[in-house]
């Protein structure tokens, strides 16, 4: 049974009407925090008159966050963070019902949940895509961060060991999610030959984007990110390039381009990290979680992109000579006209409004 359709006791939990910061609910009421407005799409106007829509970012990833801070006494603290989606704004999360509410300013949430502090289990509605993250800082605890996905309507408030719940499909579903990134996966499928050669350059790219993550994710390398999102789609160039050259490259050449693109995709993992957090006592095993996520999905998509590429060779093998050239440069001249795109796009965001 789904949060929406579980009934409710009177007087349990009832959303507010509007975040009125004199008001005060009545007792036995839990609080509820709840979207206002979300923020403002910005779009290039140059692209918009050149795509349909806006390319996505390479690792763009931003779900929804709510910042619990509970400090001595009980006494709770939170603001939600949300996407720039339309839908995002009918999004709430509900509070354990002993936490009593207390008066708060509008987007915010204050609660006073005794001396035991906050427990139990927080209620999610309306949270139909995307994900939620949830950062509790608890008092003299430290931080514990939670994901809720699509179909998860409650969120249990115990500490748990071992690596945090929900980075590993975290990090498949941003891969997969990733345009640029499973664009160069799939490139370099196409360009490097045989199979051994292509592992062993998939393997650079992995070693080489593993590293980068985890030194942009534990704070040890920190680069702005407007300018590494258009280098990654220059790496993009490069290759839609060599493949329009129809280039085989030597193991070491291919182990070489994959290598360096894989420490620029790794620092655009890093800033989708970021955006998540890593909870501050579990931060390696989230982040290897993470990363073996993104891992997990890279293996799928590169699998995918080589069993298509036997069948398109198979067609154009029976296809006219007439339409095989141009059909097989195809692949080259998609890659790069959406690699130019994209670096045109990236480009302009240095002057555009944070």
């Amino acid at each position: 049974m789904s949060a929406a359709d579980k009934p409710r006791s009177a007087g349990a939990r009832r959303p507010l009407a509007s975040p009125d910061p004199s008001a005060i609910p009545s007792p036995g009421v839990s609080p509820v925090l709840s979207a206002s407005s979300p923020r403002p799409l910005r779009l290039a106007a140059l692209l918009a008159a050149l795509l349909a829509a806006r390319p996505a970012s390479a690792h763009e990833f931003r779900p929804a966050v709510l910042v619990l801070d509970e400090s001595e006494g009980g006494r709770l603290d939170g603001r939600l963070e949300l996407p720039p989606e339309p839908d995002a704004r009918d999004l709430v999360v509900e509070l354990p019902a002993h936490c009593r509410p207390l008066p708060a300013p509008p987007g915010r949430l204050r609660a006073d949940c005794g001396p035991d502090g906050v427990r139990g289990e927080l209620v999610v509605r309306n949270l139909d895509r995307g994900e939620l993250i949830v950062r509790l800082r608890r008092h003299g605890a430290g931080l514990q961060t939670m994901v809720v996905r699509p179909g998860e309507d409650t969120i249990p408030l115990a500490p748990v060991e071992g690596p945090p719940p929900g980075y590993l499909p975290l990090g498949v579903e941003h891969i997969l999610g990733g345009a640029d990134h499973l664009l160069f996966v799939a490139g370099l499928a196409l360009l490097v030959r045989p199979a051994l050669r292509l592992a062993g350059a998939l393997t650079a790219f992995t070693a080489a984007h593993s590293l980068t993550l985890a030194l942009a994710a534990l704070g040890l390398l920190a680069l702005p990110q407007p300018p590494v999102e258009a280098c990654i789609a220059v790496s993009l160039i490069l290759l839609a390039r060599a493949l329009a050259r129809r280039e085989r490259p030597s193991a070491a050449a291919a182990w070489r381009l994959a290598a360096a693109c894989g420490l620029l995709h790794g620092l655009g993992f890093a800033g989708a990290l970021a955006d998540i957090g890593l909870p501050r006592d579990a931060a390696v095993p989230a982040l290897l979680a993470f990363n073996a996520g993104v891992e997990l999905g890279q293996l799928l998509a590169a699998a995918v992109v080589l069993a298509l590429a036997a069948l398109a060779r198979r067609a154009l093998a029976a296809a006219p000579a007439r339409l095989a050239a141009p059909l097989s440069a195809l692949p080259a001249l998609a890659l790069g006209g959406l690699a130019v795109a994209w670096t045109l796009e990236r480009v302009l965001a240095f002057w555009s409004p944070a």
